[in-house]
């Protein structure tokens, strides 16, 4: 294979030094009559470098990720609660759309990561809080569930228990 390759690039240097010979022949003979020797043929240029594809590509892909088209309620949620400036209208977000180990996930993002969030737009958002490939570095993956926490009473029993302590200590001073 590098055998080939070496004799097409000979080859071709070769024809090259050829036409370069003729064309110089021709524009002597050309100069000797008084005529404007013809142009040495140029080498074609591309006129895109892979810069200038790369760059399409980058920004085909932000304005896909960034166009609210596409993405489902949950992007948008995110991107709602992501965008908001303060906290009090971050609180203000519904969240319902999220489940409950997203909503874990997305209260637990510090600020750095919501600017992030809100600079990607609703379709990045999206595929962020469903745990796939969203193009924003850094991020942290959301858990499967959400933590579930436990204590040794439910609700109810507490309120329960702090009464009847109360309904006790009433009837302890009262006898």
């Amino acid at each position: 294979m590098r055998y080939l390759n070496f004799v097409s690039k000979a080859a071709a240097a070769m024809l090259q030094a050829i036409l370069h010979v003729i064309l110089s022949v021709v524009g002597a003979f050309c100069r000797l009559l008084g005529i404007a020797p013809p142009a040495m043929p140029m080498l074609p240029q591309p006129s895109t470098t892979p810069e200038d594809v790369r760059d399409e590509y980058r920004e085909a892909y932000a304005t896909e990720t960034a166009d609210d088209r596409y993405a489902r309620d949950i992007g948008k949620t995110v991107h709602r609660y992501a965008s908001a400036s303060d906290p009090d209208i971050r609180s203000a977000v519904d969240l319902s759309a999220l489940s409950p180990a997203q909503v874990d996930w997305l209260l637990g993002l510090d600020n750095e990561d919501l600017k992030r969030l809100a600079t990607a737009g609703p379709k990045a958002c999206e595929l962020a809080v469903l745990g796939k490939r969203s193009g924003i570095v850094g991020l942290a993956a959301p858990a499967a569930t959400a933590p579930e926490i436990e204590g040794p009473h439910s609700v109810r029993n507490l309120l329960i228990e702090r009464i009847r302590a109360a309904q006790a200590a009433r009837t302890k001073l009262a006898s």
